[in-house]
């Protein structure tokens, strides 16, 4: 989903120095050594390792298991935490997934950008107001986990077209994680401008996600999302809901 606005988004690449203090993390330590980037730091947020959310022993800043408000700090932090804020919640070494968007993440700069659409601009932000909830939360230890590849192509692909289609969902195949997390969550987006090329200036959909979680120490290292686009696209005219043809007494719309 982090890709919908990006043509009215930073497109900028990060400098030398930002992307120093992505990877290593640095602490509030290094505050007054960066007040010499100038321009730099004026122009756009300097990245200081770890969160400016004091520890309330819940969520990605707590302790013991992951659980519902787990998913709901994440969630929620995308919106008002920020880009700044929700990139620390993720591994140094992680791969995002958006599959709705063939959208795969694998370093904190590009995590960076793709979340600032989502970020608490106020109501009349380019890109909208967007709220996140989480109505389930599964998930447990990992000790019994295990993943399984399928290598070699299956008939009917050539072993190209297999490894093509393949290549985001095995990305990451070598981080290990101590557990998992799976949410169900609800997208409401109130829309200020297009959306995905469909008109929706003016409109709020609702939609439905799944995002599947590796953690590893309460950071994320291996993601996969999914939400409901032919949802939006209903909502805003331009694809048909889908018939309910399962269900008992369906008659086929004539014409």
């Amino acid at each position: 989903m982090h890709l919908a606005y990006l043509s009215r988004e930073l497109s900028r690449p990060l400098s030398a120095d930002r992307r120093s203090l992505l990877k290593l993390g640095m602490g509030g330590a290094m505050v007054g050594a960066m007040s010499g980037l100038g321009a730099c730091a004026t122009s756009s947020p300097i990245f200081l390792g770890g969160s400016t959310t004091p520890n309330d022993g819940k969520g990605f800043k707590g302790i013991g298991k992951m659980d519902m408000r787990s998913g709901e700090d994440w969630i929620d932090t995308f919106f008002t935490g920020g880009a700044a804020e929700i990139i620390h919640y993720y591994a140094d070494d992680f791969v995002f997934e958006d599959i709705t968007l063939n959208q795969a993440i694998t370093d904190k700069d590009s995590l960076y950008r793709a979340f600032l659409p989502f970020e608490d601009k106020g109501p009349d932000a380019p890109a909208g107001v967007h709220q996140f909830d989480v109505i389930r939360y599964d998930g447990g230890p990992a000790n019994k986990a295990f993943t399984q590849f399928q290598d070699e192509a299956p008939e009917g692909y050539s072993q190209a077209d297999w490894d093509h289609w393949t290549r985001d969902a095995k990305l990451g195949r070598n981080y290990d994680y101590e557990e998992w997390g799976v949410m169900n969550w609800i997208w409401r987006a109130k829309h200020n401008m297009d959306f995905l090329g469909m008109p929706a200036k003016g409109k709020t959909t609702h939609c439905r996600g799944v995002t599947f979680h590796n953690y590893v120490n309460r950071k994320i290292v291996r993601e996969f999302t999914y939400w409901e686009f032919r949802m939006v696209a209903n909502q805003l005219g331009v694809a048909e809901p889908q018939l309910r043809f399962w269900e008992e007494g369906f008659e086929m719309p004539k014409g």
